[in-house]
């Protein structure tokens, strides 16, 4: 008994500690969003929706003042190569020489050129792209403020590679031909530096007339194929810091409610060597004429990298330097953490001075600190909105494999925000493993009650053999029982018990061998025939008439000749 209860005993602990296990493992679950840190995938889907792709649009009548070469810079350029040979800064080589005439056109034909008095007028747009964070329900968003600031001379250049470019390539595609006559083919690179130099001149000879900015931005629910121009939901610039090396932060509003965003951290706490994320809209991923430009401008793209440093501005404050990958659209963007939160901005990568590209692994952020201050000058308080709130919740129990849960919760969000692909995808997804799981547990239903029809019968038999033994060991007992009353008793006189008064009177009376009577036990003398009673002996061993001694087996008493035998009976 004592070893079935600690047997008892130790089941129930072994059921409270699996169930205990089993409640911190899902507490350890629902926490895993908020609390400690997120895997890349979940990390990239929780924030998709919120982070923007934001586009300045400039319109503008242009005034395009025609230009033309000096004749003398061909003259001038050959009396530069002679020189460059007679002072062995160069070898006397025909490529040489071609070499160091196209190094002369890119650094000094804007030198060279004249206005021709003939005047061109035309309207044009141009526009350029960053990428934004939204930190509010009703659509307060966070970027760069050289993504919407108007740079005239940025701002010129802008006009002249949207509307003009045509005559930069013109002019470039004709100086590269007739290089080529002369048996000289210029590389990518002298080509790049000869289009910039044309580029330059034009923006030069133009005047801007008539401008005027909006700001809008794209909020990743673009209908594939449609007019992705026509999508874009316009900004209000609410306030703006200066391009770097000043604080290049800019919050613009967007006129929505219920917008998905992103949770804002801690910069203070991060050290060097943290694992960060970037994510944004890098034009060469983004606005490529080999992509689907309405399709790339509806998800990020994420790269990933460590804080590799905190460098000092010139006024003061701190810049992040980190090695996640940012290019030219990225600018605005959000720099997570491994909790996803939003640490920093991604703001501008090194350049090289010599050729102008970008240093790889030399990019920096703008503190999220920063961000924040300017948030505060116009009383917003970054929110978490419901939309986000409930995508949280449904990738939680997708998580945790339960789907059907999590599919009511997308299907919500996407009546109400549609056409997010990251929700679309992950609403795609929850379906098929809920169909999946149905099945599983049909199949896993059907199973237990094969094996519950099993159970059944064995537990039939079970209670048939059982009753089969009962029944035997009924008979045993009942032939056992009736055995007992048929086997006579053996009376023993040392524990015999007086049971009744003819039992008692039996023993205080004696019969006369003469005729019968019973008299009392101390009669000398038959009172009915008067026999007279032999006296009894002392002892076993004397004659009972004369109490002599008699031996044993003696029948006689030889003294008196009186029986023995009998009386000794």
């Amino acid at each position: 008994m004592g070893r079935f209860t600690l047997h008892k005993g130790f089941r129930i602990l072994l059921v409270m500690l699996f169930f205990t296990f089993t409640m911190v493992q899902n507490l350890y679950a629902e926490n895993s969003l908020t609390d400690n840190s997120l895997d890349t995938r979940t990390l990239a889907m929780i924030n998709k929706p919120g982070v923007v792709l934001v586009q300045t649009v400039w319109t503008a009548d242009l005034t395009l003042y025609e230009f033309s070469i000096d004749s003398q810079f061909e003259q001038d350029m050959i009396n530069e190569v002679y020189y460059l040979i007679e002072s062995g800064t160069i070898p006397n080589t025909e490529q040489a020489m071609y070499s160091a005439m196209v190094q002369m056109m890119i650094e000094s034909l804007p030198y060279y050129t004249f206005n021709t008095g003939n005047i061109y007028t035309e309207q044009a747009s141009t526009a350029a792209v960053g990428t934004g964070f939204i930190v509010t329900p009703d659509g307060y968003l966070v970027t760069n403020a050289h993504v919407v600031n108007t740079d005239e001379e940025q701002l010129y250049l802008n006009f002249v590679m949207t509307a003009l470019q045509n005559y930069a390539i013109e002019g470039t595609n004709s100086f590269a031909a007739e290089m080529r006559t002369l048996g000289y083919e210029m590389s990518q690179e002298e080509i790049d530096g000869l289009m910039n130099t044309f580029y330059n001149i034009l923006a030069q000879n133009i005047a801007i007339n008539n401008l005027q900015t909006r700001y809008q931005c794209f909020l990743g629910n673009v209908t594939p194929g449609s007019d992705v121009s026509a999508k874009g939901v316009g900004l209000d610039l609410r306030k703006m810091g200066e391009p770097i090396p000043g604080k290049d932060v800019a919050i613009l509003k967007l006129d929505k409610t219920n917008l998905p965003t992103v949770t804002l951290g801690d910069d203070s706490k991060l050290r060097t060597g943290d694992k960060v994320y970037a994510m944004g809209y890098p034009a060469v991923a983004t606005l490529d004429e080999a992509l689907n430009v309405s399709q790339a401008i509806q998800e990020p793209t994420l790269t990933s990298g460590i804080i590799s440093a905190r460098k000092e501005m010139a006024g003061g404050w701190n810049i992040l330097q980190t090695d996640a990958a940012i290019h030219g659209g990225n600018s605005g963007g959000p720099l997570f953490n491994e909790r996803g939160e939003v640490i920093g901005i991604n703001t501008f990568g090194m350049l090289d001075p010599n050729s102008g590209s970008q240093v790889a692994g030399m990019d920096f952020a703008i503190p999220i600190s920063i961000a924040l201050q300017f948030l505060n000058e116009i009383n917003v308080t970054p929110t978490e909105s419901q939309f986000t709130s409930h995508y949280k919740e449904a990738i939680n129990l997708f998580k945790n494999e339960r789907y059907n849960e999590a599919l009511e919760i997308l299907r919500g969000l996407n009546e109400t925000n549609p056409g997010y692909p990251v929700v679309s995808e992950l609403l795609a997804e929850c379906r098929t493993l809920a169909d999946q799981q149905a099945q599983m547990e049909t199949a896993l239903s059907t199973e237990a009650e094969v094996k519950d029809d099993q159970a059944g019968e064995f537990l039939i038999f079970v209670f048939v053999g059982i009753g089969v033994i009962l029944i035997i060991l009924i008979v045993v007992i009942t032939l056992l029982a009736v055995r007992r009353k048929k086997t006579p008793k053996t009376l023993q006189p040392t524990t015999q018990q007086v049971s009744s008064s003819k039992e008692i009177e039996s023993l205080n009376t004696i019969i006369c061998s003469n005729c019968g009577k019973n008299l009392p036990i101390d009669s000398k003398f038959c009172s009915g025939c008067g026999y007279a009673f032999p006296a009894k002996p002392k002892f076993i061993d004397q004659c009972p008439k004369c109490n002599n001694p008699v031996k044993d087996g003696d029948l006689f008493c030889s003294s008196c000749g009186a029986k023995i035998s009998e009386n000794n009976e």
